[in-house]
């Protein structure tokens, strides 16, 4: 956001419902939102916004880790954009090669790492619908999610993985698990019956890289991710923002 005299944002006449806060705008627009940035109208879509990210800071410090094997905090180790973009394009080619087809609905049950955010990039680039399935969700809720979103493929990690083995022959509509930090050697196997395939996070690149597709790109108004909250009561609630 651009600084003006007025500082970053104003404060709006209105009150909201609910409480004493104030509703704030940005100085650039503070009588009405805007769905396009000022000077970037062409920049409409999730995937638009990392593209010009990409060719605006490729070499720039982007996704940042920084524990070691063993567990303890480290020093960084970064991935610049113009590296997370090529992982991007690998996991939706990846994914094109699985067989995924447009729209699918993609689950991603695993903690804030930067797989996290490159398998969303590469759902907004490819036109898939992200599903984020928190670690702290009970089993019951995840399976619930999986069903009522009909989730195809699901992003874990090895420790989410036996959550989800737990149920695979109740999730009758996902056919691939990809494990985040998985060991090729030790997937498991799953029963012929259940139609779901398992393989590493690795190999997935591995695999989009031999065969790089072209982006799908959504339009502004197509769907961008299913979120559900935990609900006070009953099941899970749903949103669905678009791109």
């Amino acid at each position: 956001m651009i600084f003006s005299a007025q500082g970053y944002s104003v404060v709006l006449p209105e009150k909201l419902q609910t409480g004493k806060w104030n509703v704030y705008r940005s100085t650039r627009s503070p009588l009405s939102l805007i769905s396009r940035y000022p000077g970037n109208l062409d920049i409409g879509t999730l995937h638009d916004n990392f593209a010009y990210a990409v060719e605006t800071f490729r070499d720039c410090k982007y996704l940042g880790t920084r524990i070691r094997a063993d567990g303890t905090i480290g020093d960084y180790k970064w991935m610049t954009y113009g590296e997370a973009s090529t992982s991007r394009t690998a996991v939706g080619s990846g994914l094109i090669y699985h067989g995924a087809p447009e729209g699918a609905r993609i689950g991603l049950y695993f903690i804030n790492r930067p797989e996290w955010i490159i398998v969303d990039h590469a759902c907004a680039s490819y036109s898939y619908i992200s599903v984020p399935l928190y670690d702290t969700l009970g089993p019951d809720a995840v399976q619930f999610i999986l069903n009522h979103a009909t989730v195809e493929v699901i992003f874990c990690v090895p420790q989410t993985l036996s959550i989800l083995l737990s149920f695979i022959a109740q999730m009758p509509c996902v056919r691939l698990i990809v494990v985040v930090g998985g060991d090729n050697a030790k997937m498991p196997s799953t029963p012929v019956t259940s139609g779901v395939e398992i393989i590493t996070y690795s190999r997935l690149l591995i695999q989009g890289k031999s065969s790089p597709q072209p982006f799908r790109p959504p339009k502004p108004e197509d769907v961008a991710t299913i979120c559900y909250t935990s609900g006070t009561t009953g099941t899970p609630k749903v949103i669905h923002p678009p791109f």
